[in-house]
Formats: structure tokens, C-alpha cells, sequence
């Protein structure tokens, strides 16, 4: 008992260590006249003081019951919260990574994901997604364990950008309902319920005007929009009923194969679950990328190094981009990667389904 509290203050006087260097070395850095930041430095604004205010145009647009673990970030000089930020980030992406067999392996699979394009992108641009990752981390942990409130924490979490995790929260709903006992999924919707009720009394309304204000439609189907429905309507030449007929498509396949594995929810499922999400949202950015690179191909990567290298080669070609091609190219980039991830996420999920059907001896 002795040595393993000693073990766990080693660690922790070292993630803290590690968090004040980060902090340090991100105070240093200049974010005046660049775009270093930008969104971290209207996130910082709306929790300066350690309280939360929205603002209708050009503020920050995540769902209050998310932001509460942020809070005390307002406290801190902006710089000093965004490295805070990033090494939480940091250690997220780091334990987001399963443990196997093969040590190498599992150091490479940590390289490939903290210096990966969207991971670098995220924390220059001191982006949310890797509460996104930590959240989805805590869904699967708790269903899987059966702790209820792992899953309501997670939940609380991954909302923060609900556009990504809508149809994983509607497949966990689903297999909850089907493999939970009545009292635990009960108790679980009421802690929710509770949570998000609470969190709307306080600043739901001012959430909203934010969030559907004078520019709701700024970003939406703009230049950054990597949803389906935007890059097809970009084109200009896609008639309305075959985009719909695409989402639609999307939507069904998506929901199709969840259905026909099983309550199983490994990580390449919800991987496939997240890439369909961003397919089918109102609006999604690419920032989100590297949650379906954490989630769903990491683990791939580890099963099948072939073809989860070549997707992940694909993630990091950015890198080669100019300033300008980054800009007039890259939404219409990630949604074709999205898009080629999701169908070989949920082929691999439905291949899985096959065989376990057959092993069973039953018709899939």
C-alpha cells in the first residue's frame, strides 16, 4: 500500500511538473498579429474570471454543462491556460492510446497521434478537441465496465461539440437500454438530466442566442465546413435531392452496421461512429480529425499497420500544404479522408459482425 501511494505522488508531482513547463514554455510564445491561439483566445474571454459569459457574435458556442471543468482556466493569463490547455491535452492523447503486446508499437502509435497534423493544429490553434477524446475515452470505459457515471461524465465532455458524437451518444443510448439494468440506466439519465438542467438554468439561455445568433450561418456550409452536405453544396453543381440521398445514405449505413455488430462498442466502432457524425452534421471543422484519429485509427493502426499507416499518411499530408492551399483546400480534403476512414471503419465493423455471425452459425 506504502509504494503504491508512493507511486501515484511520483506521478503525480510529475504530470505537474510537465503541465508548469508547458505552461512556461507557451507564455513565451507570441500570439500578438499571428493567428496563434485564435481560438483559445475567444474561449479564454468568455471564462475570464473564472465565470462564463457568451457573447452573441463571434464568441464561443459549446454547451455550458462542457466548460465547467475550463472555469478555473479563466483564472490564469491567457497564455499560461493555453499551455495548461495543451499538455492536458497532451497527456489525454498519450493515454487515449490502448497498451498492447508490442512495446514499439505502442511508442510509435503515441508519436503517430501527439505529432500528427490535427493534433499540432489543435494545440496551436488551442482547439477543445482533446476533451472530445477524453470524453468518448470515459463512454467507452464506463459501458463497458458498467460505471454509470464514467459514462455521464464522458458524456458531459464529448458534448462539447455534439456535432461529432451525435449518432455514438444514439448507439449508446440504444445498447445501454438493451444491456443495463432498468435502475442503472434510470439513475444514469436522471445524473444527465440533472447536470445539463442545472447548466441551462445558469446560462442556457445566453448559450442559445449565441449559439443561433445574427452569424449562426458564418460558419455553415462555409469554406471550413467539412460535413458532406457542405462540400457537395460548395460544388455548386450537386442537385439538392442527391446530397440528400448522400446524408441519407450515410446516416443509414452508419446505423446499419452499429446494429449488426452487436452491443459491442469497440474503438474502431466508435471511430466509425464519430467520422459519421462529422459527415452528417450541420456543420463540422477539421479540427475534429483527430478525434477519429485518436478514437478509430490508432487502434487500427495497431491491428492492421498497413492500411492504418496509409490513413494516417493521408491525415499528415497537410503538413506539405502552403498557407494557401491549406485555406481554398482543406475542408474539401478532410471531408474525402473522413469520408474513406468511415468507409473502412465501418467495413472492418461490419466484416467483424460477419464472422461472428458465421462462427454462431446464424444468418446476418
Amino acid at each position: 500500500m506504502r509504494y503504491k501511494f508512493l507511486d501515484l505522488a511520483f506521478l503525480a508531482i510529475s504530470l505537474m511538473t510537465v503541465l508548469i513547463l508547458f505552461a512556461v514554455f507557451f507564455e513565451q510564445i507570441p500570439t500578438q498579429n499571428n493567428t496563434l491561439a485564435m481560438d483559445w483566445k475567444t474561449s479564454w474571454a468568455s471564462i475570464r474570471g473564472g465565470d462564463l459569459q457568451y457573447w452573441p457574435i463571434d464568441g464561443l458556442r459549446f454547451p455550458p454543462w462542457s466548460l465547467v471543468p475550463l472555469l478555473p482556466l479563466g483564472l490564469l493569463p491567457m497564455q499560461t491556460a493555453w499551455g495548461i490547455l495543451a499538455g492536458v491535452g497532451v497527456f489525454i492523447l498519450v493515454a487515449s492510446v490502448p497498451r498492447i503486446g508490442s512495446k514499439p508499437v505502442y511508442w510509435i502509435s503515441i508519436l503517430l497521434l501527439v505529432i500528427s497534423f490535427p493534433s499540432i493544429r489543435n494545440i496551436a490553434d488551442g482547439n477543445m478537441e482533446n476533451l472530445v477524446v477524453g470524453g468518448v475515452l470515459l463512454i467507452l470505459y464506463g459501458y463497458s465496465s458498467k460505471h454509470l457515471y464514467a459514462v455521464v461524465i464522458g458524456i458531459l465532455l464529448a458534448t462539447i461539440k455534439l456535432q461529432e458524437v451525435t449518432l455514438l451518444l444514439v448507439v449508446v443510448a440504444l445498447y445501454v437500454l438493451m444491456t443495463w439494468t432498468p435502475r442503472n440506466w434510470l439513475k444514469m439519465g436522471l445524473w444527465l438530466t440533472g447536470a445539463i438542467a442545472l447548466s441551462l438554468v445558469w446560462r442556457g439561455q445566453s448559450w442559445f442566442v449565441a449559439l443561433f445568433g445574427l452569424n449562426y450561418q458564418k460558419y455553415t456550409n462555409s469554406i471550413i465546413d467539412i460535413s458532406v452536405s457542405a462540400a457537395l453544396r460548395r460544388l455548386g453543381f450537386i442537385p439538392s435531392f442527391v446530397i440528400t440521398l448522400f446524408w441519407i445514405a450515410i446516416l443509414g449505413i452508419t446505423l446499419f452496421v452499429a446494429w449488426k455488430s452487436r452491443t459491442t462498442l469497440s474503438r474502431e466502432k466508435a471511430g466509425m461512429l464519430i467520422a459519421g457524425s462529422l459527415l452528417i452534421a450541420p456543420y463540422a471543422a477539421g479540427n475534429s480529425v483527430l478525434s477519429v484519429l485518436a478514437i478509430g485509427m490508432i487502434p487500427l493502426f495497431q491491428s492492421n499497420r498497413l492500411l492504418g499507416g496509409i490513413l494516417i499518411a493521408l491525415v499528415n499530408i497537410p503538413f506539405l500544404w502552403s498557407t494557401d492551399v491549406l485555406y481554398n483546400f482543406q475542408a474539401y480534403y478532410w471531408t474525402v479522408v473522413v469520408f474513406l476512414i468511415w468507409a473502412v471503419l465501418a467495413w472492418r465493423c461490419f466484416s467483424a459482425a460477419s464472422q461472428l455471425k458465421a462462427v454462431e452459425g446464424t444468418p446476418l
